[in-house]
């Protein structure tokens, strides 16, 4: 009988713990989906400079002395050639252009370490091709003047023409710096030259690079009807649990189909975020998501979406950022 008890109890408390992380998540696919209701939202967002800001990633640097201190990298098509620029804001609405970082070049990501240093990863282009290019910077300053430690351009190993828009798994860095480190990327390949998949890969020492298609990741996503292509990701906590918000297509070439998912921590998907506008748009694309400390000292979750012209009212296309609390 003692052993029975046992097993009930365990048994109950299981299934408590998923009912929890049930209640948990839908809480966050709401707090999500209420962009409308985000005490903080900005559309068509632009520098002060009047330039847009596609595909923005928000990073912050670590320390109370940087709270309500906010950075954003992003790119820029300008005369037929792809930017990638860093800004800085005190407010998360008015964004001041610093620096452009490289030419040529899209899709930026950004790790911040514990120490101070920044590891930059992003899509780099020439004639009918891409591939993935890493930059070191020592700290914020280095960063700001556009001065990088180290450079690394991983050569395609999945695709003939293009790997791209990449986003950090994790980062371990060794008493070496990057010589002594193991950076996990997830990106995107274009698979028979037809349509882009999901992929990961391992980059050792600033020097070894292994990779492989997220074959179950692409079949899941595929047999929920995302017959396009797959692409941009990013990772965030919510309540201690890893997520990916995931950009899926309908319908490959259709620019209105673009989609968002909400993946568990392997990648795989939960739901399609069903986004509530101010003018309803429906389409929705590079999803960035990151925590922040405001002026206040209290956390926020900084997203940012990209609606394409395509399925959106007119006033919304563009970049948006809005604000989530916990």
């Amino acid at each position: 009988m003692k052993h029975h008890i046992v097993r009930y109890s365990c048994v109950f408390l299981f299934g408590l713990v998923l009912e929890l992380n049930a209640a948990g998540t839908d809480h966050l696919v709401e707090q999500l989906e209420s962009v409308s209701e985000a005490e903080t939202k900005i559309y068509q967002l632009k520098t002060s400079q009047g330039r847009g800001m596609d595909c923005l990633k928000v990073f912050q640097m670590m320390g109370s002395a940087h709270d309500g201190i906010y950075y954003g990298l992003y790119h820029r098509l300008e005369k037929g050639v792809f930017h990638v620029r860093l800004a800085k804001s005190n407010d998360l609405q008015i964004w001041h252009d610093l620096i452009v970082l490289d030419e040529h070049a899209s899709q930026p990501t950004i790790y911040v370490g514990d120490d101070g240093r920044l590891l930059v990863a992003y899509e780099k282009d020439a004639p009918n091709s891409c591939w993935i290019r890493l930059r070191s910077y020592g700290d914020i300053t280095y960063f700001e003047e556009g001065k990088f430690s180290r450079e690394y351009d991983i050569q395609r190993s999945l695709a003939p023409t293009a790997e791209g828009t990449p986003s950090f798994e994790s980062v371990t860095m060794g008493q070496g710096g990057v010589d002594d480190s193991e950076i996990r990327l997830r990106f995107h390949y274009f698979k028979n030259v037809r349509v882009d998949q999901l992929a990961f890969g391992t980059l050792k020492g600033f020097k070894s690079w292994k990779s492989e298609s997220s074959d179950k990741i692409n079949q899941a996503l595929i047999a929920n009807g995302w017959q396009g292509n797959l692409g941009d990701r990013d990772r965030f906590n919510w309540n201690d649990q890893a997520f990916y918000l995931q950009e899926t297509q309908g319908k490959r070439g259709d620019w209105s189909s673009w989609r968002i998912n909400l993946c568990d921590a392997h990648g795989m998907p939960i739901r399609t975020l069903q986004f509530q506008t101010d003018r309803q748009s429906t389409s929705f694309a590079n999803p960035n998501a990151t925590w922040v400390m405001d002026a206040m000292h209290q956390r926020q979750l900084v997203v940012t979406l990209f609606l394409p012209s395509e399925g959106n009212h007119s006033t919304e296309a563009g970049t948006l950022l809005y604000v989530v609390r916990p």
